[in-house]
């Protein structure tokens, strides 16, 4: 095994420590303030203790937290992760919302991540000019309104053209058009119309922040030695910085992305609820409603698990992109 491929595998190793370590702060906080009985309780009349105590025998409530913690750990490898307080099977849901997040999140972060590239890179051979300044302008509002704020913007600006167009082009929520049975590209096309406004929603801000920092790294490597040696050796400037500076400018985004997935990834859950997605946001502020501390630990460790593939795939692009990193490694 190269020394570049133990230097990952250890990375992931402690990753996935950190993954374990927030799951069981989730379970554990979530556990300790939540009184998944209270609605029962609750009831009028009051249902007998018998079927209280039932209740929370079903849920592990008469055992001590740690026993409790350790025993849903256990069955996570075998896909269980154990009973909503309603009693339904905690994996079925998951199952169900993950792909729907997913498709979601990949989708708005891809986005963000190459717009907020080139409009970094864009600015940055502008910089002092007019579409510099209006760049600066419109990445500031976006950063500084709510994604929940954003999402409702998005939804009525579009109205408008759907009217004008006197058809739906975009749709506002759900993943797919109920009851249409559609197939092949027409479903395709189906689940992109639904796609368009909540991937907005979830890329703009992001593209924003990236680009801000793109930028400045940008402007770091255009005035370089390297880029000028380039330019010496008879480089164009646009083939020099295409070549050599934007690569030099990426290593420090890559840091960038895989750091703040889980901050925008949170961002998300407003989303999912504004445009009607049933996926894994949406889930967690259920789980939280409901005190259900098993809903909230899955929906925890499903974003700690995003984010540690995301930071491992940071580290193995950053190990190709930086040849420092491979000579430490080894």
């Amino acid at each position: 095994m190269s020394a570049t491929a133990v230097h990952l595998a250890r990375r992931l190793a402690w990753r996935l420590g950190l993954c374990l370590a927030a799951t069981l702060t989730a379970y554990l906080l979530a556990s300790l303030s939540f009184d998944p009985l209270a609605e029962l309780r609750g009831h009028q009349p009051r249902p007998p203790q018998a079927v209280i105590d039932a209740r929370a025998h079903r849920l592990g409530l008469d055992t001590p937290l740690p026993a409790r913690f350790l025993d849903w750990l256990a069955g996570v490898p075998r896909g269980d992760f154990g009973e909503t307080v309603g009693g339904q099977r905690v994996a079925d849901e998951l199952w169900r919302r993950c792909g729907t997040s997913v498709r979601l999140f990949l989708a708005g972060s891809l986005l963000a991540m190459a717009a907020g590239v080139v409009v970094g890179v864009w600015n940055a051979l502008r910089s002092g000019r007019v579409s510099d300044g209006v760049s600066l302008v419109g990445s500031l509002v976006l950063l500084s309104v709510p994604v929940f704020v954003l999402g409702t913007v998005l939804k009525m600006a579009w109205l408008p053209v759907n009217e004008a167009a006197g058809t739906q082009l975009l749709y506002f929520s759900a993943e797919t058009t109920p009851g249409a049975d559609l197939t092949g590209w027409a479903a395709v096309g189906d689940r992109l119309r639904h796609l368009a406004l909540p991937t907005l929603a979830v890329a703009l801000p992001q593209a924003a922040f990236y680009s801000r920092y793109q930028r400045a790294a940008m402007l770091d490597v255009l005035g370089s030695d390297f880029l000028r040696a380039a330019r010496a050796k008879g480089l164009r400037r646009g083939t020099a910085v295409v070549r050599h500076g934007v690569r030099m400018a990426l290593i420090p985004m890559v840091t960038l992305f895989s750091f703040t997935f889980g901050l925008h990834l949170t961002g998300g859950v407003f989303t999912e609820r504004i445009f009607g997605w049933n996926g894994m946001g949406d889930w967690l502020l259920t789980g939280i409603h409901e005190q259900d501390a098993t809903v909230v630990a899955t929906v925890t460790l499903f974003i700690a698990v995003l984010v540690v593939l995301a930071g491992w795939l940071g580290d193995a692009l950053l190990a190709v992109l930086d040849p420092r990193i491979r000579r430490a490694a080894s």
